[in-house]
Formats: structure tokens, sequence, C-alpha cells
């Protein structure tokens, strides 16, 4: 099977599902997550109708963008991590710096492998840490679990 979208690509668009959901509780780090699950939600749509692109037989089979408590719990591990690694005002500057990239962003940008450019991980955070931390605060299994609930993943897997 051809390569849906590049590994850049994953990672900037987990990393929007994955940034938002730890801060602190108050009543602008409600905002931020708001605006991560608006961010994440918007992503995960445009990943879908790329890879429905790629493979039409996907249509009807990918799973809902929408977030869940259990993602906002993944999610919310991994931006604890990411603060800690970094820090709050690191944090922003990468959703700031992912808000301008949604503003133009495709599913055609997503094949490209051109999704993401211009967003950078938070200062002190490497993209095989950012990945160390989706997998360990869960939320891998998560998309893995819900790429299966939806059928998606027997659909790739049959072709």
């Amino acid at each position: 099977m051809p390569m849906i979208f590049s590994p850049r690509a994953l990672t900037v668009t987990v990393t929007l599902a994955a940034v938002a959901a730890s801060l602190p509780v108050t009543a602008a780090a409600q905002s931020q997550l708001e605006r991560m699950e608006v961010l994440s939600e918007r992503a995960s749509a445009l990943m879908n109708e790329a890879m429905i692109a790629q493979l039409p037989a996907l249509e009807g089979n990918m799973p809902d963008p929408a977030w869940d408590d259990p993602m906002r719990a993944a999610y919310g591990c991994v931006l604890e991590g990411y603060v800690q690694a970094s820090s709050e005002a690191a944090v922003d500057t990468m959703l700031d710096e992912m808000d301008a990239m949604m503003e133009t962003a495709t599913a055609e940008t997503l094949m490209s492998g051109a999704f993401g450019d211009g967003v950078q991980l938070p200062e002190g955070m490497s993209e095989v840490q950012a990945q160390a931390l989706m997998q360990d605060c869960g939320v891998m299994e998560i998309i893995m679990a819900r790429m299966a609930e939806s059928g998606a993943m027997q659909v790739m897997m049959d072709q």
C-alpha cells in the first residue's frame, strides 16, 4: 500500500490533537484547550479526507475526528509532557504556529508532505520524544482503536 501521508505529517497531525488537553484549568488554559480541540478536529478531518483520496474504499469507514473524554485525558498527558519539557509560553508559540498552518491547510498539502512546515515542537522537545510521549500517554492506542472500530483498519488491510 502506498504511503498515504508522510511521517512528519502524521506527527504534526497527532501533535495538533495532543497538545492542548492538560494546561492548568484556568480561564486562559480552558480557551487554549478549546482552541486546540478545534485545530485537532480540523486536522483529523483533513487526514480522513486525504486518506479517502488515496484509498476511496475508506469512504464511510473513517473515525469521527471529534474528541471524547478518553482522548482528552490522553492528550492532557501529552501536553503536560510538552510543558514539562519546555514551558507554557513555548506551547503557546506552537499553538500559534498550528493555528496559522490550519488557515491554509488542505488534504492536498497533507498528502504532499507540506503539512506542518513551519510548526515547531516546543523548545526542549524532539520529534522522537514527542512520538514516545504520544505512545506512552495512549494517543496512538486511541487512534488505532478508532481506526479499527470505524472499519478503516480492515479496509486498509484488505488492500
